[in-house]
C-alpha cells in the first residue's frame, strides 16, 4: 500500500471531472491502495464551501424537498474556514488512505470569488491561503480542459436539460461578474468559462507540486485515463 495521497480533480462543468474520479477510485483500489472519491455534493465531502451548500440548497427546492443545509446556520468563518483544508492535509498525512476531491478546490472554493467579481488579487488571495493550508500534503492537480468553451457550454446544457440550463443561465446572469459586463443568456456562461479558464492559466503554472492538464478526454477516454494513470502513479 502506498503512502496516503490527495488528488485534486478541477475543471469547468462538462469537462469530465465525475468519470474521472470515478475511475481513479476504481483503478487505485484494484491497485491494492485505500482510496475515497468525494464527490461534489457528497454529505461526507471533507471540506464544506458555500458554493455546494448554495447549490444543494437550490436543488433541494427545485425538487420540492426540505433543504437541510440552509436549515442550518452557524457563524460562516467556522464553516467554511480555509483551516478545513489544514486538517484535511493532516488526515492524508495521518493515514494510508488516498484521498480525490471533485470540483471543491478551484470550482467551489476560489471561483465563486471571481463570479463575485473580485479583483485579481483578492481571488488569487485566496487560492494562496488554500493552498498555503493544504501543501503539507502535496496535493496531485488533474484539471479537465474543453478546447471550445462554447461547444462544451451546449453540450452540457443540452444534455442536462432545459430546467438545469435555465438554473445555470440565471444564475450566471445574476452573478455580479455577469451583471457589471451586461451579458446574459448561454452567452453569458460561455463568456464567463472563458474568462475564468484565461485566469486558471496563472493559477496553474504557479501551482508548486505534481500536476496534469487534459483537454478534451472524453473524446478519447482510454487514452485520456492512460495518461492520468500514468501521472498519478508513474
Amino acid at each position: 500500500m502506498s503512502a496516503a495521497r490527495l488528488i485534486l480533480i478541477e475543471g469547468m462543468i462538462g469537462s469530465g471531472k465525475t468519470t474521472t474520479a470515478g475511475w481513479l477510485e476504481d483503478w487505485l483500489s484494484r491497485r491494492g491502495e485505500d482510496v475515497r472519491a468525494f464527490r461534489e455534493f457528497d454529505e461526507d465531502q471533507p471540506i464544506r464551501t458555500r458554493a455546494v451548500d448554495q447549490l444543494r440548497a437550490a436543488a433541494a427546492q427545485a425538487a420540492g424537498s426540505p433543504d437541510h443545509a440552509g436549515n442550518v446556520a452557524p457563524r460562516e468563518s467556522e464553516v467554511y474556514a480555509a483551516s478545513q483544508w489544514r486538517r484535511l492535509a493532516e488526515r492524508c498525512l495521518s493515514g494510508q488512505q488516498t484521498l480525490i476531491l471533485e470540483s471543491i478546490f478551484l470550482q467551489n472554493s476560489v471561483m465563486p470569488t471571481f463570479i463575485y467579481d473580485a479583483p485579481a488579487d483578492v481571488v488569487t488571495g485566496l487560492y494562496d491561503m488554500i493552498l498555503d493550508q493544504v501543501a503539507p500534503a502535496e496535493p496531485f492537480l488533474l484539471y479537465l480542459r474543453p478546447a471550445d468553451l462554447g461547444a462544451a457550454v451546449a453540450r452540457v446544457h443540452g444534455a442536462r436539460g432545459p430546467a438545469a440550463k435555465e438554473r445555470n443561465v440565471t444564475f450566471v446572469e445574476n452573478s455580479r461578474w455577469a451583471r457589471h459586463r451586461d451579458l446574459r443568456g448561454p452567452g453569458a456562461v460561455a463568456a464567463l468559462y472563458e474568462a475564468w479558464e484565461a485566469f486558471v492559466d496563472t493559477l496553474y503554472d504557479g501551482y508548486p507540486f505534481a500536476k496534469l492538464m487534459v483537454t478534451d478526454p472524453q473524446q478519447d477516454w482510454p487514452a485520456a485515463l492512460t495518461r492520468i494513470g500514468a501521472a498519478i502513479r508513474p
